[in-house]
């Protein structure tokens, strides 16, 4: 087998798209002042409007947003909402990244009463989007969640978002194991030479990254396997981990066993989340 080409999905957990959001300012928006100095608007500043009290709820829930810190960012999103004006970009930024921690933390029913009223405002907005299919994952609603997979990918086609455009996955689902969590990301389409399906980012109790584990389903494989079974592919079940050697990035690659059939989701992640509970596999 060929060297395996690098997958950078370092940092892609739900919190990574929270962040791109983050970093896309409102229009006209300016910078937070300092605490020292007064705040200083314009006749654009979508803040303008708010009073001193609702502009610290902003800037508080824009800090822990960027920081991560999900449950401060739900407290506040729940506290400002109710001040703004629906419909404005101000409102929909501040509900989409309430909606973001609102799933993250599995408020999932909230999340919901959220985010279907503004993919009904933004049906083409990639970020409200993959909030959505992300809660329906989460929800358990098999065929809600692929609908907003298809749009997603559908988006992701047609984008003149240069953001968007640079990436080649996003967080579908995250998933409790014995030991820590999986972040299953979802490729817009099959990655790199070994055709990577499907990615689970394996992190342990304490929110580290530990490995991720991978099913591909590389052309040379199906040689043999496409001509009894027509319509179908031999993927398998491939486990990374990452080490750095002398400054130089090393990979340790472990094959965990085989998936014979068409790709759905639900079975190759309850298989990838076997492996990651099992841990067992043959070293390539």
């Amino acid at each position: 087998m060929k060297p395996k080409q690098r997958l950078t999905t370092a940092g892609m957990s739900f919190g990574f798209f929270l962040v791109l959001a983050v970093a896309s300012p409102l229009s006209g928006q300016q910078p937070a002042a300092s605490t020292d100095s007064p705040v200083v608007q314009t006749p654009s500043d979508p803040l303008a409007s708010l009073n001193s009290e609702n502009r610290a709820l902003f800037d508080a829930l824009r800090k822990s947003a960027q920081q991560n810190d999900d449950a401060a960012t739900l407290t506040s999103g729940k506290q400002l909402l109710p001040a703004l004006k629906s419909g404005t970009k101000l409102c929909d930024f501040v509900t989409q990244l309430t909606a973001g921690a609102a799933v993250e933390t599995g408020d999932i029913a909230y999340a919901l009463t959220l985010l279907k009223p503004l993919t009904d405002s933004h049906p083409d907005d990639w970020h409200t989007t993959s909030l959505l299919a992300r809660a329906y994952a989460e929800r358990g609603d098999k065929s809600l969640r692929d609908l907003q997979v298809a749009h997603m990918i559908d988006l992701h086609k047609k984008t003149s978002d240069p953001a968007f455009s640079k990436l080649h996955v996003f967080p579908i689902q995250k998933v409790a194991l014995h030991s820590g969590y999986a972040v299953f990301l979802y490729p817009f389409d099959p990655l790199g030479r070994e055709n990577t399906y499907l990615i689970a980012l394996i992190y342990t109790n304490a929110g580290k990254e530990d490995y991720r584990i991978e099913l591909e389903s590389a052309d040379v494989d199906q040689a043999f396997f496409k001509a009894k079974h027509p319509g179908e592919r031999r993927f398998s079940i491939d486990s990374y981990r990452e080490s750095d050697v002398n400054g130089k990035f090393a990979e340790s690659q472990a094959l965990h066993g085989f998936v014979d059939g068409v790709f759905n989701y639900d079975t190759m992640r309850d298989r990838m989340v076997e492996t990651a509970n099992d841990g067992k596999s043959s070293a390539k």
